[in-house]
């Protein structure tokens, strides 16, 4: 049995075929970054075209993720069944598609069914992916491309930010969902046509490796739930706070330019440390102690974002080191803990939790603050949320100590 884990943790493919593969998912990746956020940036223009209310608007954003809470799971199953390749092209497609016909809505009913479709080409799409970076990665450690990949998505949402007012500045904001969506279905065209060049090169004994179970037992689903938990806690903190910390900082004073760069840091922070997180969890290991630290640091930083008590700048870094020290360990989980076969299933259970989380959090928060002056039980409800993904990371942390004992029997 030893001999047989052993072989089957070889490399499926060689380091210049998987690095140049990880190129094309991190352009995936970002896409689908651009897409999530593409309705901040226009929402005021499309609230004053035609003629919203501030709860139509916000319904846009957090439509996106209502397929994923509904679909991840069955979008896990389609990628372990039909591979994620293909099942990754359609989801990119799907989006891209989705956010054009976006940009032809006459009325609120389309663009809301054309949000909606975008954010199942989305769920499709991402869980797809995040399954090719175990594949390509499968026999060699999973922090570090774990974590370049976890940095596409803040990139993403970077660049949306940056490049929408002004697009929606000079040619209105229908330019900006119809030319993001042109780029994401090119994006798609590329995912698709190097797929059939790098993705299915392993060969026949690789092949025949690569759907064992590699020594380790679906059981390990079971670690996964726990870890989409603290996946919940993080995604809905983080989503909630990007809602509303603009109108935060605006009530404390910041002007328009200022506020977009204090709502941004955590994701150019989050963006940069990333790999570096990845490759220090692949040298020293304990990646549950990494989430739990990310954890106290995301507790840490809206507590004080709720007391006023640190600048917005000390607050972006602390918050975007959080979601590094979170985002990279956990998502290498899967690759590490569940077979081949699995790891689509695995992925479907961790963007379930994320997209609930991103659904519930931040309506829950519009909720309390609407019920009380100013934004600091907001923050503190933020803040329970990373205490208690803490006190989960120690959960985590014996249930994974216990699963690599069974598997070294």
């Amino acid at each position: 049995m030893k001999e047989t884990i052993k072989n089957n943790r070889k490399p499926l493919y060689p380091a210049s075929i998987a690095w140049l593969g990880l190129a094309v998912l991190y352009l995936g990746l970002m896409s689908m970054g651009a897409m999530f956020h593409l309705v901040p940036p226009i929402l005021s223009r499309v609230i004053a075209d035609l003629g919203l209310s501030h709860v139509q608007g916000g319904l846009l954003m957090a439509l996106f993720a209502l397929p994923g809470i509904i679909l991840s799971l069955t979008s896990g199953w389609l990628v372990d069944r039909f591979g994620a390749r293909i099942v990754g092209s359609l989801g990119i497609l799907l989006m891209g598609s989705a956010t054009m016909a976006m940009s032809r809505g006459d009325g609120y009913a389309m663009i809301l069914v054309a949000r909606l479709f975008t954010g199942v080409g989305a769920v499709v799409g991402v869980v797809a992916m995040q399954r090719m970076v175990t594949r390509l990665f499968q026999g060699r450690p999973l922090g570090l491309p774990t974590g370049i990949s976890g940095s596409a998505v803040p990139l993403g949402i970077i660049v949306i930010y940056n490049a929408a007012g002004p697009l929606a500045d000079g040619l209105g904001w229908r330019a900006v969902p119809l030319r993001a969506g042109l780029v994401c279905v090119a994006v798609s065209v590329v995912f698709f046509l190097a797929g059939r060049l790098l993705f299915n090169r392993p060969t026949v004994d690789q092949a025949a490796r690569s759907v064992k179970d590699d020594g380790k037992s679906p059981d390990g689903l079971r670690v996964i739930w726990i870890a989409g938990l603290i996946w919940f806690f993080i995604n809905g903190a983080m989503t909630a706070f990007l809602t509303f910390a603009p109108d935060h900082y605006l009530q404390q004073g910041f002007g328009s330019q200022e506020r977009g760069l204090f709502t941004s840091i955590p994701m150019w922070c989050s963006a940069f440390l990333g790999p570096v997180i990845g490759f220090l969890a692949d040298r020293f290991g304990g990646k549950p102690v990494f989430i739990a630290c990310g954890m106290g640091l995301l507790t840490l930083s809206l507590t004080l974002m709720a007391l006023n008590g640190a600048t917005p700048l000390v607050l972006g870094l602390g918050l975007g080191a959080a979601m590094a020290l979170v985002v990279t360990p956990l998502l290498s989980l899967p690759g590490e803990l569940l077979p081949p076969s699995h790891h689509g299933r695995g992925f479907g259970i961790l963007s379930t939790c994320a997209n609930t989380g991103i659904f519930l959090v931040p309506i829950l928060a519009g909720l309390v603050r609407d019920h009380v002056d100013g934004y600091f039980w907001p923050f503190a409800m933020m803040a329970s949320l990373g205490l208690a993904g803490v006190l989960v990371s120690g959960v985590l942390n014996r249930q994974k100590k216990m699963m690599e004992i069974l598997e070294n029997r």
